[in-house]
Formats: C-alpha cells, sequence, structure tokens
C-alpha cells in the first residue's frame, strides 16, 4: 500500500498530505554523519484520521540514473504524508536531498575524483565504436566490477557504520526502497528484518530471474550481452545458451565482493540469492508495448512509464480556418 499510493494503484481514503515542512540539519555523535530532517505539516482531519495511515519508507539509492525513478516515488510518498528517508552517502553524482524526504548522509572512503574517473569512463564507453561479442562482454565486466569495488566501499561505508545502523533500527521502518542491481539496500532490509521493494531495469547476469525463481528460458528470452530479439535465428539461439551458461561466472565477479561483505554482516555465509529472494515487490521499469515480453512472477509489476514526463494538455482550439482537431478520450 506505501510503494502502490505513491505509484497510483491504489486510491486510499484518507491520505495525508504535507502542508508546510521546514529543514533543519543536525548531526549525532558523529560529526561526520549528517542528518537533514524536514518538520512535516499534518492534513489529517476528524474525519480521515481513522482512515488514514501513514508509513515509513527507508530509501537506500544507487547513485546515477537510477536514483530518477526512485526519487520520484520518494517525493510522491512524502508528499502525501508517508515518513521517508533517504540514506547516501555525503559525496555522489546526483543524489540530493528534498523537503518531501528526511536525508541521512554517511562518510565514504574516496573522493570526488573517483566519481569524475567513473562518469569519463561511461561516457568513452558510450561513445565508443560498437566491439565484437567476446571483446564487448570482457569491456563490460572490466567496467562493471570496477563499478562493483567502488559501490562495495560505499556500501561498507553505510553497513559498517555502527552509529548509522543504530538509528536505523531505532525508526521501526515498513519498508526498504532500493535497486538491487547495487544490492546494499538489499544486504541493509535482509539485516533489520524488513519487506524490501526493488526499482530495477534488470540484471546483468540474471539474478533477479534466480532469486524470484522466474522462468528465463534461454531459447526465448535474449540474454543481456547479446542483443538478440525474442525472435531469435537457431545460431542466435545457440550464442543466447552459451551466454547463459556465463552467467554464473558473471555473477561471481560481479557480487562475489557483496556476498563476501553480506556474510560479514550477517556473522555467516549468505548469498545474493538467498538475500534477493527475501524481496517482497519488483518494480519492473519497462513495459512490454516498448520491450520484448517474458515470464513474470505475481510480486514483479512493471512501471515502464515512471520515468516519463508529464505531457502539458493541449490549448484548447475554437476556431480554425484550416486543418482539422483530433480529439479522444
Amino acid at each position: 500500500m506505501l510503494l502502490c499510493s505513491a505509484l497510483g494503484e491504489w486510491n486510499g481514503n484518507g491520505l495525508t498530505g504535507v502542508v508546510g515542512s521546514t529543514v533543519t540539519e543536525e548531526t549525532h555523535g558523529n560529526p561526520e554523519t549528517r542528518i537533514t530532517e524536514a518538520t512535516w505539516g499534518t492534513a489529517i482531519t476528524e474525519e480521515n484520521a481513522e482512515k488514514g495511515w501513514t508509513g515509513k519508507l527507508l530509501v537506500v539509492p544507487m547513485d546515477g540514473s537510477h536514483w530518477t525513478g526512485i526519487k520520484a516515488v520518494a517525493e510522491e510518498l512524502g508528499r502525501r504524508g508517508h515518513k521517508v528517508v533517504v540514506v547516501m552517502p555525503e559525496i555522489s553524482i546526483r543524489l540530493d536531498s528534498s523537503k518531501h524526504y528526511v536525508t541521512k548522509t554517511f562518510p565514504v572512503s574516496y573522493g570526488r575524483e573517483v566519481l569524475d574517473e567513473l562518469q569519463a569512463r561511461n561516457a568513452e564507453v558510450m561513445q565508443s565504436t560498437p566491439l565484437p561479442l567476446l571483446e564487448r562482454i570482457n569491456t563490460r565486466i572490466n567496467n562493471l566490477r570496477k563499478f562493483a569495488a567502488f559501490q562495495k566501499a560505499t556500501s561498507e561505508g553505510l553497513l559498517f557504520n555502527e552509529e548509522l545502523m543504530s538509528f536505523l533500527r531505532e525508526q521501526k521502518f515498513d519498508a526498504v526502497l532500493t535497486s538491487p542491481a547495487v544490492p546494499t539496500g538489499a544486504i541493509l532490509a535482509y539485516n533489520l528484518s524488513l519487506p524490501a521493494v526493488y526499482m530495477l531495469r534488470g540484471m546483468p547476469c540474471g539474478l533477479d530471474s534466480k532469486a524470484t525463481a522466474c522462468p528465463n528460458p534461454p531459447s526465448y528470452v535474449p540474454r543481456f550481452f547479446t542483443k538478440n530479439s525474442d525472435r531469435m535465428s537457431w545460431g542466435e539461439r545457440v550464442l543466447n545458451v552459451l551466454v547463459s551458461i556465463l552467467e554464473s561466472s558473471v555473477c561471481k565477479v560481479l557480487y562475489g565482493s557483496f556476498e563476501d561483505l553480506a556474510s560479514r554482516v550477517m556473522n555467516r555465509p549468505v548469498s545474493m540469492v538467498e538475500i534477493l529472494s527475501s524481496g517482497a515487490v519488483w518494480l519492473l521499469r519497462y513495459d512490454f508495448t516498448a520491450e520484448f515480453p517474458k515470464p513474470l512472477m505475481p510480486n514483479m509489476v512493471l512501471i515502464g512509464g515512471l520515468n516519463c514526463a508529464i505531457t502539458s494538455p493541449l490549448k484548447p482550439v475554437s476556431t480554425t480556418d484550416k486543418g482539422c482537431v483530433l480529439q479522444s478520450k
């Protein structure tokens, strides 16, 4: 209900709204850990006080373009009166604060120059000429490995910050919203025994299908690196099968360090499949009108239009000498 209210799929009565907010900053104990707190206005009348329900959501975003969709949901939930806390590193590319949610930052072991290098490398890859399949896979894996090492440093700054973790436990959140592509939020939700809501476009080695036990036949579903469609020739299917066999090795390269990190946090051996399988809802940022069809599980919801810009209504036309007016309902 918490996430559905922001996505417009639940029209619960008596949702509270924010009529005013003030933002203050303070530090708790550690001077490097900063909390931006919002004082929430109240819009609960006597009539809807009993009907209304507000929840507490913890948001652990992934920096970069993934933040766009998560921020839209976080702001909408905050605007409707829910308590939203966003945890982010003190150095980031796109992560920012808002009057509709509380932000809590934590120190990290890297500087701004690391982010600049990652952005430059990503721009270089985007502008490079197409490469052969094996070279393309090797380049992607190397870049993802470097990105995973950077994200692991961010995860350690969060998960081993005792003051921050104590603060989060005291808040008694209802759910965690995060992107599982970088499983920091998934590990945190698993550690706090909270239901996780994942928002993603996809995962590079099929971990999402393994975690949800969703059918993912290589004869039909295109693999990440192949650029195949859902209508493959015999040769393309053979290539798709070979790539699917390599997926487990790719997962070890990309997420092996996160498994070690999760095992240290949980004080027992734990796999990424086990952690991700505890996800309550998977919000998939694509739609079958523009993507190849594939099997889905009941807890998977397509939200492909979430990142689309809000359209402006057409100006009314009263009279015209030429042309025609088309109207649809």
